[in-house]
């Protein structure tokens, strides 16, 4: 990664923080929706149950509990913050940016406010930039939030199996402030010929909100080539993470933990074949939370923080891919470990 003038070290997450729903759906609760089974859902996906927005929560609410737990654990005043970006493919509206009532509600007076439409590889490919404005002082609150439950058709049992609703917060800053996770390589690819893949194509100045639209249901569908996008997620991946390594110096046997993007457990295995590499080096938590888009790769960090299975000098690999049709990876160094703090929506 080439190093922005004035740069003299990565920048590093300095904390994490995540929030998820407190209602749990389990695979037998599809039953009311859809013709399917815990079984026909468990063998495709190794998804058990998901999270679930009530009609009071958000994009902006999950995404602040979020934030407010990430800033809370590095206890770092939020007036200090330059940039508030959020990635997410549910936005709280059309326009202004979720990015600006999170920034609101923390009371991040000092900072720019902006969203990113990345898919699910946004996360990782938002850290790229959240990096690059660490190197030069800047601190950032880095976002990944989807409340995808309220953006999907319950009646296509092809897509709303597979996806849950959280967010997962870092707070990204200059290496020579904090130690934490050390961004040591990262990279980012996008091949807009595949745009259609995956995506919802309904909704915007292509294809607007009409009555007839929303009558029919339409304007929720998700649009998934699920074969396509399988083979190229697995292919893309790969090839992402041993740019990333190459990037970074290392090789496969110098990580300690893959973290991935939570898509499902499939692809998770399939990702760790073609990489050669154990599955007891794989993270997941697909099987609790599904798929939560760009949420997923930050609550999975939170989760192994707290489990304990992080050290210091350990190395990770983070890898995604999303519509657009995009993928990123980058690997970590952990330096320290950084504080977390989580609402599992348990009270």
């Amino acid at each position: 990664m080439s190093e922005p003038a004035g740069s003299s070290a990565p920048a590093v997450i300095a904390a994490l923080g995540a929030a998820v729903p407190p209602r749990r759906m389990t695979n037998a609760d599809w039953g009311q929706y859809v013709h399917t089974s815990d079984e026909w859902i468990r063998s495709r996906t190794g998804i058990e149950e998901r999270r679930v927005a009530g009609d009071d929560e958000s994009t902006a609410t999950l995404a602040t509990r979020a934030a407010e737990r990430c800033l809370a654990a590095a206890r770092f005043p939020s007036d200090r913050l330059r940039w508030v970006l959020v990635s997410t493919d549910t936005p709280e509206m059309w326009n202004p940016a979720t990015a600006c009532f999170v920034q609101a509600a923390i009371g991040a007076v000092n900072a720019v406010a902006l969203d990113i439409t990345g898919g699910c590889s946004g996360f990782v490919a938002a850290l790229g930039l959240a990096e690059s404005r660490a190197r030069l002082g800047d601190p950032v609150l880095l976002i990944g939030c989807e409340v995808l439950s309220k953006a999907m058709d319950w009646s296509d049992r092809s897509t709303a199996v597979l996806f849950g609703d959280g967010a997962g917060a870092a707070l990204v800053l200059p290496a020579g402030d904090a130690q934490g996770l050390s961004v040591t390589s990262l990279i980012a690819r996008t091949d807009g010929r595949d745009a259609d893949i995956l995506g919802k194509p309904y909704g915007g100045t292509k294809n607007p909100l009409t009555p007839e639209l929303v009558a029919s249901g339409h304007h929720h569908q998700i649009v998934m080539h699920g074969q396509y996008v399988f083979r190229n997620a697995v292919v893309h991946m790969t090839e992402a993470a041993y740019a990333a390594l190459a990037r970074a110096g290392l090789t496969l046997g110098d990580i300690d933990w893959i973290v991935p993007h939570q898509a499902n457990q499939r692809i998770l295995d399939a990702v760790a074949e073609r990489l050669k590499v154990e599955a007891t080096r794989v993270y997941s938590n697909v099987a609790r939370f599904a798929n939560t888009g760009s949420a997923s790769i930050g609550i999975a960090l939170v989760e192994a923080i707290q489990r304990g299975l992080l050290e210091r000098g350990q190395h990770l690999l983070t890898v995604a891919f999303g519509s657009g049709f995009s993928w990123a990876a980058s690997v970590l160094t952990c330096t320290a470990v950084p504080p977390v703090e989580a609402d599992w929506g348990t009270g």
